[in-house]
């Protein structure tokens, strides 16, 4: 037993497998009814000494996405009291770098407790680990009239704010946070890196899978808040004294309603992902587009290490059962009608530059490139011109735009020696425990030093005339040539030969 002292009160840990662990550590206020549209609120202070031994509850979610989205809902307990974070220390009394980690889950599902991120992986290899849950869905990212926008976000500059004012007291460094997120906390990563709240909370930035493609404007928010609040046939008002069932399930049917069916008149830009409840460019906590932000030097000025898998949808491209050219280009036309573009001319350049892919694969290239590799890569760029950027690919280049799937990294990143793996989805257990170390070591290199240490040697730097990636696999690692980039030309329409899906 542990026991810290923190601005709010003191804290009772737990040592477990050589790790101190302090869990369900509250950053702010419980989110009750009053306050689900609210900023986040300061936590009261107590007296006592807090028991922080056993996880918290998770944002209140249900399943969503389809078959993507199910997998990744958490099926732990939630509740209202969930603003937590749960820090992981190899000891206390030192003074060590800290990883600040943000879960995905298209900002609707997911948790900060699912037991991938309990093994104690990070704080293992002298890291303070910090994982952070935060308001999803609706209670995080509805634009209501008269709230604050992005209160998901501001969530985790709460959390961030937290880690500077009480990480010492765990034995973490505040100087040298590392901001680090997969999915759509990669996403938030982007965002938070432009967000002028957010700057001096951390010192590096990780993006995995996730850059600056999830943003939304205040018309779009707007139409989205339109739709919700006729779905509940309640106005602005009404909203925080809706059962929570009943938000859960309207949200629910609205994320579903995107990611199946994109409409660019209904979703605005939203359609583009399929995720409808995204940060909004309110000109106020986001002044702007993160990519307007990294092309002009207004992102935080820190070192990245960003990066995808090699076939980041090969899982999601199995929503439909049948595919063919024509329904391919059906799917993608709502997509892209924000960039001006037509789904069959996407597809014909797509045919042109890649003739032996089947129409899945194609569908694979074309989503992956839209979601994933290309913002991965316009962002590694931008953000190139300021700040030193490492750029990776996780996973073998296999034919028909197959390869490691969308989140196959995070089992590795977080892999520790002997930790028990019974209670992982499969798709997160590592059969090769030596490649999984080299995936953690490499992670934890970065967070260290903000210059990660290749398995064989420098790692360069990326940029615009050296696009130059490390791709990780089982077989080896090498510094290779990006291969995705260059397709940003497959999006150029006649006479637009400076604009590429944003």
């Amino acid at each position: 037993m542990t026991i810290v002292n923190t601005a709010a009160g003191a804290l009772r840990g737990i040592r477990e497998n050589g790790i101190n662990a302090f869990l369900g550590v509250p950053y702010a206020a419980p989110v009750t009814p009053e306050r689900r549209f609210e900023a986040p609120q300061p936590v009261l202070p107590w007296a006592d000494v807090r028991d922080a031994t056993r996880l918290g509850p998770v944002c209140p979610q249900i399943p969503t996405y389809g078959p993507v989205g199910t997998a990744a809902t958490s099926k732990l307990a939630f509740g209202e009291d969930f603003l937590t974070l749960n820090i992981r220390t190899p000891d206390p009394a030192g003074r060590a770098p800290v990883l600040f980690w943000i879960h995905g889950g298209g900002y609707a599902v997911g948790s900060a407790n699912e037991p991938v991120l309990q093994s104690g992986a990070f704080a293992a290899s002298g890291i303070v680990e910090v994982t952070v849950n935060y308001r999803l869905g609706a209670l995080g990212f509805l634009h209501i009239d008269g709230k604050p926008d992005n209160r998901g976000l501001l969530d985790l500059i709460a959390a961030l704010e937290w880690v500077r004012d009480n990480i010492a007291a765990f034995g973490g460094d505040p100087d040298r946070v590392t901001l680090a997120g997969r999915s759509a906390g990669g996403f938030a990563v982007a965002t938070l890196m432009a967000m002028p709240r957010a700057a001096g909370l951390f010192h590096r930035a990780m993006p995995q899978s996730g850059a600056s493609t999830a943003i939304a404007s205040l018309e779009d928010a707007a139409k989205l808040s339109h739709r919700f609040l006729v779905a509940a046939n309640a106005d602005d008002a009404r909203l925080a004294a809706l059962p929570m069932e009943r938000l859960l399930e309207i949200q629910r049917d609205l994320c579903n309603q995107s990611y199946e069916q994109h409409d660019f008149a209904r979703d605005g830009t939203a359609a583009m992902l399929g995720v409808p409840f995204v940060p909004v460019v309110d000109g106020v906590s986001l002044p702007e587009h993160p990519e307007i932000a990294a092309q002009a030097g207004r992102t935080a000025a820190v070192p990245m290490m960003i990066g995808c898998t090699t076939g980041e949808y090969v899982t999601h491209a199995t929503a439909q059962p049948d595919m063919d050219f024509t329904l391919c280009a059906k799917l993608l036309h709502e997509r892209v009608l924000p960039c001006g573009l037509e789904g069959s001319g996407i597809v014909a350049c797509y045919r042109a530059a890649l003739p032996d892919h089947s129409p899945r694969g194609i569908w694979r290239a074309i989503a992956g490139d839209l979601v994933f590799q290309l913002p991965a890569i316009r962002f590694a760029k931008l953000h190139a011109r300021f700040s030193r950027v490492y750029k990776y690919l996780y996973g073998p280049l296999e034919a028909d735009e197959l390869g490691a799937p969308h989140g196959a990294e995070v089992g590795a990143v977080w892999y520790r020696d002997g930790s028990n793996s019974r209670d992982l989805p499969e798709r997160q257990r590592m059969t090769d425990a030596g490649f999984a170390k080299a995936i953690h070591n490499l992670w934890v290199s970065f967070i260290r030093d903000a210059r990660p240490v290749a398995p064989n040697g420098s790692w360069p730097l990326y940029d615009a005339e050296r696009a130059m990636v490390l791709q990780l696999a089982p077989a080896g690692s090498h510094i290779v040539p990006d291969p995705f980039n260059g397709r940003e030309a497959l999006w150029l329409p006649a006479g637009h030969e400076d604009r590429g899906p944003v």
